[in-house]
């Protein structure tokens, strides 16, 4: 009996998760950066929270893609 994984099994087929595992990631950051950094170290890595949040969900769907072929 063989089986087959198709691009359905993955969770990261679903947008939700996709845009959910970047803003999390992002989210970690901004606690991080609010209550144990300061100065230009903070807003580095608020922009670092930024453009995770941003950035993670299109290359988890590239992964996917490219799963797919």
């Amino acid at each position: 009996m063989s089986q087959t994984r198709s691009a359905q099994d993955s969770p990261l087929e679903n947008p939700m998760v996709r845009h959910g595992v970047g803003i999390g990631g992002a989210a970690l950051l901004v606690f991080i950066a609010v209550f144990f950094l300061e100065g230009m170290l903070m807003y580095i890595v608020l922009g670092i929270a930024v453009l995770d949040a941003i950035v993670t969900p299109k290359i988890l769907e590239m992964a996917v893609e490219g799963d797919e072929s």
